[in-house]
């Protein structure tokens, strides 16, 4: 695969807009969407809240009729099912754009690969990979919960040399 300069540039700010989401859409993932015509962004969002539209629909909405003939970045493959939200690839075919980028595919095995499938089998041109460490950085809590049913924790301890959390006092 190769990858232009313009699509690891706009995916960069779809990924900025995806941090933008953090402590507010779990268990769901962090995704920001860039939609750009002609070498410019004309439409940008990220899945800001639980429940709420998702990062390809908020950037498409943003982007209104320019979106038409457009190439949407989106920093996780489209899902392509119901859940508290419509499935995005109908929001994205809807929308008239002619190609998609995406960083990485949903591990979600309710999506995996049938965004993508939707989306070519609707005409549109699907690229995938751009940033894709960068992606799964970002969403390595999403990644393990939906893969394992098991949270992605975090633990920060300080110890004494001897390997003790405690002094003798308790302290």
């Amino acid at each position: 695969m190769v990858q232009s300069d313009p699509d690891a540039q706009f995916m960069k700010r779809a990924l900025r807009l995806a941090a933008l989401g953090a402590g507010m859409t779990s268990p769901n993932p962090l995704v920001g969407a860039v939609v750009v015509k002609d070498g410019a962004i004309v439409g940008q969002g990220y899945h800001q809240v639980l429940g709420g539209p998702h990062a390809e629909v908020n950037a498409i909405n943003a982007a209104g009729v320019a979106a038409l003939g457009g190439t949407l970045y989106v920093t996780l493959e489209p899902c392509n099912h119901h859940g508290l939200t419509p499935p995005c690839t109908k929001a994205v075919v809807d929308s008239g754009i002619s190609r998609v980028v995406f960083a990485m595919r949903d591990p979600n095995p309710d999506v995996s690969g049938g965004g993508c499938e939707n989306l070519r089998a609707a005409g549109i041109e699907v690229e995938g990979g751009i940033l894709e460490r960068e992606c799964r950085a970002l969403n390595q809590p999403f990644i393990k919960y939906v893969t394992t049913g098991l949270p992605y924790v975090t633990l920060k301890a300080a110890a004494t040399l001897d390997g003790f959390i405690a002094t003798s006092a308790g302290d």
